[in-house]
Order: C-alpha cells, then structure tokens, then sequence
C-alpha cells in the first residue's frame, strides 16, 4: 500500500505513527548520512509490523523500481506472521491527532498552484530543458473556517457593492500560501514581513439566488533585509450561494508577482534575481488526497 506523508512530523512527535516511523527509518542506518537531526526524508518499503525492508532518497525511478523489486523478494521471504502487528492498531490510531482533523467540512478549501512564468534571458544563461527545475511546479492548500467565509462578505449585498476582504484573512492566504515554493519547501513570510495585502470584491451581478463577484488585489512579502519577497496583483471571480450557509460555488484567481531571492530548501540557490511567478487559486475538490492540511497549518491558530 502506497502512501505519502510530512517527514518532520513523523521524525520529531512522539505521536503513535512517528513513534512507528522513527522504529524503521533508521534500521539500515541514517537515510541521508548525518547526525541525527537530518531530514529523514526518502522512500521507504516497510512492513506492517516495523521491519524494514529497503529505503532510498533518490529521484531516479530506475533506482526507485529496483529498491520496490529487492523489497518485494524480502518480503516473500517473511513468515506471514512476522509481517503484521500483534495488536489491532485502530485504538491506538484514535490518539493521533494530525492537522487533517481540522479539515473545514463546511468551509471554503483553496487550492493554490505555483509555477515559474515566462521570462526573458538576455545576458543571462539559458535554461536547461534536462533539468527538472525548468518545468517545476507545486500546489498547496488554503482553508477557511465557516465563520471566516461568513466574514468574507457583507450580510446584504446589492449590485456595485464594493469592499475588502477581511485583512487578517488575507494576509493568512498572502503570507503562508503564496509563496517561492515553485521548485521545493520554502519559508512563509512572517506577519510584520506583509507590506501590503489587499483583496477588493465587487458584487457584478445577482441572479437566482447566486452572487457573481469581480476580485482584484496587491500583495508584497518582503523580509526585512530586503533579500527576499515577493509583490504582485491579483485579478478573479468568484460565485457566492446566498441561501445559508452561504458557499462558494466558483473561485478562480490568478496572481502574477515578481519574486526575488531563495530559501534554503526552494533550489533558488542559482536563481535570485527578480523573475516573474504565477499563482492559481480555485477551489478544491475533497477527495481524500486534496484533504492535505496546508503546509503552515501550524501558523492558522486553529485550536
């Protein structure tokens, strides 16, 4: 069985599936060769029961099928009984508390998509087509509580209505979610780091009991030594359902920034200067694997 999951979290809380984690993940010796500190991050082919049976850090598929074809023969080679836990772990599963379980069931879930733009390259050197940076994207999610979307407009509304989002939400979606994290993890911008962080809506039309709004708005993220940020404006639209709860129907917005400097994750290392970045907002479906708490979760508040 397949599946994913945050690494910090796993190799640093003494919750029941970090204290399964950090049972393996060392057993053929640390991942990533360093002290004990390191990230842990890798692929691992594991048991049930905690025995490890391969792992590997690397993006090389080729790698990746072999490490998944030795793995498989270890496998085959366990006692069915050593493969599983002794204990039914579903009581012991109740006690993990992950963000997930704040997921907002009646609330508005944003999906944010980050990609490089096009940009010119005179003078400098020119991409190379190889290189899994060129073609990078990434995504992540914005969530808002059912009292928040309550307060991202007026109780009465009427065509040519004008107003600003609430500027605590916007500054949450600014600061956490649009970010440099186009090539990899990056840093969120602290809150006195928001130099501006502006949401205009505009009612454009009423019709069957749905609100059609008009977006615009300004964002710049800058640290304090000016090394690093972001500014750039942002144009959508978005449909409101008047009948309580209100909900959202549609929300899509662009915002196009100019981005400049790097992290120590976000492999800007080679790449500055000031560039052209473009972010997608729209809202996301609520399968399982778009439930994925946003990636500053921990910056929300929420308790």
């Amino acid at each position: 069985m397949p599946c994913a999951d945050e690494v910090w979290r796993l190799q640093n809380l003494d919750e029941p599936d970090c204290l399964h984690f950090q049972s393996f993940c060392d057993s053929d010796g640390r991942l990533n060769h360093r002290d004990a500190s390191a990230t842990r991050q890798g692929t691992y082919c594991v048991t049930p029961s905690g025995i490890l049976l391969g792992s590997a850090n690397h993006r090389d598929p080729r790698r990746i099928a072999e490490l998944l074809r030795t793995s498989l023969a270890k496998w085959n080679e366990l006692d069915p009984a050593e493969r599983l836990l002794e204990t039914d772990p579903r009581e012991t599963a109740r006690s993990i508390r992950r963000a997930e379980l704040n997921y907002p069931e009646d609330g508005l879930v944003l999906r944010v998509d980050s990609r490089d733009l096009p940009r010119t390259w005179e003078g400098a050197e020119q991409p190379d087509p190889d290189d899994w940076r060129t073609h990078a994207w990434n995504f992540d999610y914005a969530w808002f509580r059912a009292a928040e979307v309550e307060r991202l407009v007026p109780a009465e509304l009427a065509i040519g209505a004008s107003w600003d989002l609430p500027a605590d939400l916007v500054q949450r979606l600014c600061r956490l979610h649009l970010t440099d994290n186009v090539r990899g993890q990056t840093d969120h911008y602290a809150r006195d780091e928001v130099r501006t962080a502006r949401i205009t809506a505009t009612v454009t039309q009423i019709e069957d009991g749905v609100a059609h709004l008009g977006l615009e708005g300004a964002l710049h993220l800058e640290i304090a030594d000016g090394s690093r940020g972001l500014r750039g404006t942002m144009l959508g639209t978005a449909r409101l359902a008047l009948d309580a709860p209100r909900t959202f129907e549609a929300f899509e917005a662009v915002v196009v920034a100019d981005r400049w400097g790097a992290t120590r994750f976000n492999q800007r290392h080679d790449d500055r200067d000031h560039a052209p970045v473009g972010f997608a907002i729209h809202l996301a479906g609520d399968g399982p694997t778009e439930r994925i708490a946003p990636t500053a979760f921990w910056e929300y508040g929420w308790r």
